[in-house]
């Protein structure tokens, strides 16, 4: 058989963009849409999804025959008063992160190591997650995952450890279903509150989601405690820092409400619990999918992180450290040991709560200078399969922030057979 040459290109000029090899002109991406891994999944949303599906819940695409997609409408619309006023770095941060990390309520107190949160979108479209299903986040941090899918119609569960991340991803979803009203009061009684928060914690209480959840109280809390961190890392006093803050958050919760309200689009259910991913409260094969990210405490030690906001909620770190997967141990063997032996458990779990032919996907980095040369993703990826995975799919993806300590993902795509 005789192999065709390959056409020969007088100038650059004559050469094609990437996307035009794959792509129907009538598909138009993001702007800056350039990694390898937002192209794959590109190209997997516009192989799975349809014109319509893209258009209503599609990640990576500006438009499909001119008609503006919905994610590109939300993110065009966000409020400007999420950098203002803060470091070069972080305003660098949100302008590129537009269209994949700083929409909707993701940049309400943005979380170190939590997900990206137009991939979790990506991912959700290609596993054929439809209303109706359930998905789960046995890790679930900030709330990126329950975000995800309740904007897209999805029911969703988060679990974790962290007291903190929970209160923190039970109001990044309760804003999503906010109005104007409760913004107007929250500004109104901005004063009132902040006095009551820095002067007694015996008045927490009424600003939690234990006390029969209220958004305005809550959205307030947790910007406060946003400011105690923030105040920890500058000069600046939490008396100067909160009131820009939770403007910031009003800011940007009322950006998105113009578009949600605009698209008509109706917010589905999320419950959240404090929980063990060793041992979950669910039963076997009542999940539709699973999306998680084991924590990266090699590299982010997320108890020190959150101590200003753990222990002014009442917790003790020490006793959290001692819970908390990736924590436990004093030298780097027993780190390593302990949380293998952990992940076993939790791999174990999402094994039995899945439905038959779904997946799990496991988004895991390769923090290796951490851990001596050991890859993370690999000894997750042989136990999944001695569990009764199947490993379908492994797409790798650059870190960016903290790649001084971790350079890549790994998106695990388990099917449970």
């Amino acid at each position: 058989m005789q192999i065709e040459s390959t056409k020969k290109i007088n100038s650059i000029s004559d050469l094609p963009k990437i996307t035009s090899l794959v792509l129907p002109k009538e598909f138009e991406l993001l702007p800056k849409t350039s990694e390898v891994f937002e192209l794959e999944f590109a190209f997997y949303e516009y192989k799975f999804l349809t014109k319509d599906e893209i258009i209503r819940k599609g990640a990576f695409f500006k438009s499909v025959d001119e008609i503006p997609t919905y994610h590109y409408i939300i993110c065009s619309n966000n409020s400007s008063l999420i950098w203002e006023g803060r470091s070069e770095i972080t305003k660098s941060y949100f302008k590129e992160g537009n269209f994949s990390t700083g929409y909707a309520t993701h940049g309400l107190f943005p979380y170190r190591g939590k997900f990206h949160p137009q991939l979790i979108k990506g991912i959700l479209n290609i596993l054929g997650v439809q209303p109706g299903d359930v998905v789960l986040d046995p890790m679930c941090g900030s709330g990126t995952l329950n975000v995800e899918a309740s904007i897209i119609g999805i029911d969703s569960i988060g679990i974790e450890k962290s007291p903190f991340c929970v209160l923190m991803s039970k109001v990044k979803y309760e804003a999503l279903k906010t109005d104007s009203a409760t913004l107007s009061l929250i500004i109104g009684d901005m004063d009132k509150n902040y006095k009551a928060l820095i002067n007694s914690k015996k008045l927490l209480a009424e600003f939690s989601y234990h006390n029969g959840f209220q958004p305005e109280k809550a959205i307030t809390l947790l910007a406060f405690l946003d400011a105690m961190g923030y105040a920890r890392r500058c000069s600046k006093s939490i008396d100067v820092l909160f009131p820009s803050v939770l403007k910031r958050y009003v800011g940007q919760i009322n950006s998105f409400i113009q578009a949600r309200d605009k698209l008509n689009l109706k917010i589905s259910n999320a419950s959240f619990e404090i929980g063990d991913a060793r041992n979950l409260t669910l039963a076997d094969n009542s999940i539709d999918a699973i999306i998680t990210s084991p924590p990266y405490s090699f590299a982010i030690d997320y108890a020190e992180n959150d101590r200003p906001q753990l222990e002014y909620l009442g917790y003790n770190i020490s006793d959290l450290k001692d819970e908390m997967i990736g924590l436990k141990g004093r030298t780097r063997k027993e780190k390593l040991a302990n949380y293998f032996d952990d992940m076993n458990k939790v791999l174990a779990e999402m094994h039995r709560v899945l439905k038959i032919s779904k997946y799990a996907v496991v988004i895991i980095g390769s923090n290796d200078i951490q851990t001596g040369g050991i890859r993370l993703e690999t000894k997750v990826e042989d136990m999944a399969l001695k569990h009764g995975f199947v490993l379908d799919q492994k797409i790798v993806k650059p870190i960016k922030g903290i790649q001084n300590k971790m350079k890549d993902e790994y998106i695990l795509f388990l099917r449970k057979v």
